[in-house]
């Protein structure tokens, strides 16, 4: 990396680096019989038309060729109070290792598995790949799917839950009501 200024010091920065938020997403990806996971705390929305969304993940982790290969991802959202997965995904498997084995889940568009321990997911196609030079990647993928789960919502809310993506599928589904009732009212 080219720079005439040396980067800050993490520790003199981390009180304000500290803000930005960040939270626990497993990103997941499969090619053939090779299937993958990774969490990653770094995910941002940057785009809204299409839709897109970054992640930073740690180099060197078995996930990498498989995304690459895949062309796809998804990232999983889970529940703060969820203690299974980021234990089971900590660590990088073996390679070859199949990781959701004895992990029940989903296949989403794309060929990502998807716990169905997660609240939900969104199924990304790679636009782009970056090696910053540091010990982290970055993928920008363009959002082909999102759903929330199922299992996820009939569970009803949870202590220390993510209210936030229960409340947007309540208002999503709210205006999708009031949009069926407007029709009908204008007799369509």
């Amino acid at each position: 990396m080219q720079t005439d200024k040396p980067a800050a010091i993490r520790s003199s920065v981390a009180h304000v680096l500290d803000l930005v938020p960040a939270s626990s997403f497993l990103l997941t990806a499969a090619f053939g019989e090779l299937r993958s996971a990774v969490m990653v705390r770094f995910v941002q929305q940057v785009a809204t038309q299409p839709p897109m969304v970054l992640v930073a993940m740690e180099k060197g982790h078995t996930t990498s060729p498989i995304i690459r290969d895949a062309r796809n991802f998804a990232l999983c959202i889970l529940d703060r109070q969820e203690r299974v997965l980021p234990r089971l995904f900590a660590q990088s498997p073996d390679q070859g290792v199949d990781a959701f084995l004895t992990v029940p889940h989903l296949t989403v568009p794309g060929g990502a598995p998807v716990p169905t321990r997660a609240l939900g997911y969104i199924a990304c196609e790679v636009v782009r790949h970056l090696d910053i030079e540091a010990d982290y990647e970055v993928y920008i993928g363009m959002v082909h799917h999102a759903a929330l789960l199922e299992s996820s919502r009939s569970k009803g809310p949870r202590p220390g839950g993510s209210g936030a993506h229960r409340s947007a599928a309540k208002r999503s589904k709210g205006t999708a009501r009031v949009t069926r009732v407007a029709s009908r009212r204008r007799g369509g």
